[in-house]
């Protein structure tokens, strides 16, 4: 079965690749060309079953397409938070160190977050570092405001049994 899966791809690549690619290439730039062919044949395998026969050039054309909107959305959302981290950064007059905190405090803090996630720290950096809200924090992740509750309060839980087994461990050894 998985032979006959792989020869039916293998025979869809090389039947479509060159002309999905001259169609991804009028879409996007050059060096985005490769991944969205990449993605367009990953979809392709996973649903060999649901391509038409009588049409699966123009099928792959769509996936192709579909797969170049997601990336556009996803360059969107990197330029939105660009955007939000430039917007934040603070005036050539504010002072170092002007809120009282030193890095030497902010320390444990900072090793803590390293041990979280990237999409955690992502996500708790928007709403502590540049006081974002919910909706604000979900404008930037491209999600829904109550899933950017969900996944801040998450993160902040699981920031929290950081720090606190961080605790643990500094008494253990200190005692």
């Amino acid at each position: 079965m998985t032979f006959e899966r792989e020869e039916r791809l293998t025979e869809l690549f090389r039947a479509h690749v060159a002309p999905v690619r001259g169609f991804v290439r009028t879409l996007v730039v050059d060096s985005d060309v490769d991944d969205i062919v990449s993605a367009t044949f990953r979809t392709a395998w996973s649903r060999l079953e649901d391509i038409p026969q009588a049409s699966k050039r123009a099928w792959l054309f769509g996936v192709a397409r579909n797969h170049v909107l997601n990336h556009v959305r996803a360059q969107r959302r990197r330029v939105v938070l660009i955007d939000a981290i430039m917007a934040s950064r603070p005036n050539e007059g504010s002072a170092l160190f002007a809120n009282g905190l030193d890095p030497v405090d902010l320390a444990p803090l900072l090793q803590a977050l390293r041990k979280l996630t990237d999409n955690e720290r992502q996500i708790l950096e928007l709403a502590a570092w540049y006081e974002m809200g919910a909706a604000e924090i979900a404008e930037v992740l491209g999600i829904e405001p109550n899933a950017a509750r969900v996944r801040l309060h998450r993160a902040r839980h699981r920031l929290g049994q950081i720090a606190a087994a961080m605790s643990d461990a500094e008494e253990v050894a200190s005692g």
